[in-house]
């Protein structure tokens, strides 16, 4: 352990190092002022460097390995160079990192060993080794319980951590894939699937910077989920990752209004002329003008209110190309003398100031540039071609899904996309969210992660192609790191019933049977409350039908996905049930948030 202190403090030295050089290179750049946005374009940069290697302070080195020809890497939160250039800490999410997750005893991929580090501060507390290729143990190996282990028996805080010394090789082929397309990772609860989710999202901003120019999203269902994860990615370093549910996308301003998802397109297509003349005082444009100006505005796909934009170019383009036709036809019927004042006339109607450039020239292009501001010529058009408003369109819903559909209608994309984004309790989407989300990932690059047996009532959607379309890779996670097979064979039955097709994850730990206890049902609370206290409980959450108990420790049953305790309470199981339309669901979330221990508590 000694060896390797002296190392770790050696890579301390070097992050110390690059903390001052990064600082340094900072103060240099907010001197300079010869050009504004080359500078800003490199403040960005080093303070994002800066952020990560801030964060890598803590556990900044977690591993090595150590070839069968005796070479070594040591892998950490960040890559680090000494001062020569050679490196001396390999960053985890580096190809050369790779063999630490994936090697095995039947495939070693060239390793002896696999050693896990555990720091506290900036002190090595403990080493354990993997002897990956059957050989027999050397001065130095020292083999124990891993940091695996250690991590899945730790108490839980409230949060989730980041699990970057301890990703298993079925969670890190998923998280390193250079697929760029969709990927979806289903799998039982337990399984890690956030956390490959989260860690996914870190290795997409180190490897494909063309994807991480556009910023990742990671969306999830609740506010409480995203309070949950919110310390995993900063602690990778990575503060520019978005973290949102549907009503942080989508800002509602409520406004009365009409139309409903299946009549939102035919009722904004409504608004739009067909067979109809259009006049602008003395000019009448004909129907077929009006059409082919309708068409052309709208071949490409345009929303409502950027096409009404293109529609109104078109038609003043025909407003000019008839006061042309029209001057030509008074130049044969009038003499020279009449023609000035002929003219005038009518562009005076249309109240614009343009006399002859040279006589009988006409500016048309100043002609066209006064229609395009000329308040008649935009009430003209408004009577055919109203501007729409997404709020009215969909009125006082609470859906806001369907106002970000109203709005890509109307008013076109989005303006804030994302080059990849990450979606957690992914089976929790309707068919708009989904919607919505891809109008926001032009690339279709996505992480997407769920479990239908744990869906809720919201979505109709029930297999992944409904969700994504046909064009995705798909993973499915095994095994169960949360919970313990004990808690695991009590849900089973449950799984059986509301998924009977899905196998049942593998859990590698094991524990206290789950214990279930009948009360009065006026002893529901007091019993839970009782149970909560108990000190070797560690973080206890009590799961109740919503409305049923109240108190910083109860979550309500349909809140609780994603979310884990050492001890779970789950408080009148029949009237989770019963709550609503996938209570069964909901019941076995709650039945599978424990890690340690169980209780469900039920009225006699």
């Amino acid at each position: 352990m000694d060896d390797e202190q002296k190392i770790v403090d050696g890579l301390y030295d070097r992050l110390d190092a690059a903390i001052s050089d990064t600082l340094a290179a900072r103060d240099q750049v907010l001197s300079a002022s010869d050009d504004p946005h080359a500078r800003d374009v490199e403040l960005s940069r080093l303070t994002r460097r800066l952020g990560e290697l801030r964060a890598a302070e803590r556990s900044l080195c977690f591993g090595r390995v150590d070839t069968a020809a005796g070479e070594s890497l040591h892998i950490g939160r960040i890559g680090l160079r000494s001062a020569d250039g050679d490196v001396v800490l390999v960053d985890w999410r580096a190809d050369a990192a790779r063999p630490f997750y994936a090697a095995t005893p039947a495939f070693p991929m060239g390793l002896r060993r696999r050693r896990h580090l555990r720091l506290q501060g900036r002190g090595v507390v403990g080493v354990s080794d993997e002897i990956l290729d059957g050989s027999a143990l050397l001065p130095g190996d020292v083999v124990g319980d891993g940091p695996l282990v250690t991590a899945l028996e730790r108490a839980r805080t409230g949060r989730m951590r980041e699990a970057v010394s301890t990703l298993q090789a079925e969670q890190d082929a998923i998280v390193r894939s250079p697929h760029r397309g969709i990927t979806v990772v289903d799998g039982g609860p337990g399984t890690g699937k956030t956390l490959v989710a989260l860690h996914r999202a870190a290795y997409v901003l180190y490897a494909f910077p063309a994807l991480a120019e556009r910023g990742v999203l990671v969306y999830g269902p609740n506010r409480r989920f995203l309070d949950y994860i919110s310390e995993v990615l900063p602690s990778l370093g990575e503060n520019d990752v978005r973290l949102a549910t549907l009503a942080d996308l989508v800002v509602r301003a409520p406004t009365g209004g009409a139309a409903q998802a299946d009549d939102l397109a035919p009722w904004v297509r409504g608004h739009q002329p067909r067979g109809v003349p259009l006049e602008v005082d003395t000019l009448v444009l004909p129907t077929t003008a009006v059409d082919a100006a309708r068409r052309h505005a709208t071949r490409n796909g345009l929303a409502h209110n950027p096409a009404r934009e293109a529609f109104k170019e078109h038609v003043v383009d025909d407003l000019v190309n008839l006061l042309e036709q029209r001057t030509l036809e008074t130049l044969t019927e009038m003499d020279d003398p009449a023609l000035d004042q002929a003219v005038a006339d009518d562009l005076r109607s249309l109240g614009l100031d343009t006399a002859p450039a040279a006589e009988p020239e006409f500016d048309w292009d100043a002609v066209r540039e006064q229609l395009l501001d000329d308040p008649a010529v935009d009430r003209a058009i408004e009577t055919v071609w109203p501007r729409l408003n997404a709020e009215a369109a969909v009125g006082g819903t609470a859906d806001l899904a369907l106002l970000d559909e109203a709005r890509a209608l109307i008013d076109g994309p989005p303006d804030e996309v994302y080059g990849h984004i990450v979606v957690d309790e992914a089976q929790e989407l309707t068919e708009l969210e989904w919607r919505m989300l891809m109008r926001r990932c032009p690339a279709r690059s996505l992480t997407v992660v769920g479990d239908f047996a744990q869906a809720g009532s919201a979505t109709t959607i029930r297999s992944w192609p409904e969700a994504v379309g046909d064009r995705f890779v798909h993973h499915t996670l095994t095994v169960n790191y949360r919970t313990t097979a004990e808690i695991l064979d009590f849900a089973t039955p449950l799984l059986a019933r509301i998924a009977p097709d899905q196998k049942p994850s593998q859990s590698i730990r094991h524990g206290e049977p789950p214990r279930s206890i009948e009360v009065p049902a006026a002893d529901l609370a007091a019993v839970a409350r009782d149970l909560a206290l108990d000190p070797g409980n560690g973080l206890v959450g009590i799961i109740a039908p919503p409305g049923l108990l109240e108190g910083a420790l109860v979550v309500p049953a349909p809140d609780a996905r994603g979310l884990e305790f050492d001890t779970v309470i789950v408080v009148d199981p029949a009237a989770i049930e019963a709550y609503r339309a996938s209570g069964s669901r909901d019941l076995y979330v709650a039945l599978t948030r424990a890690t340690k221990r169980l209780f469900v508590v039920s009225p006699i």
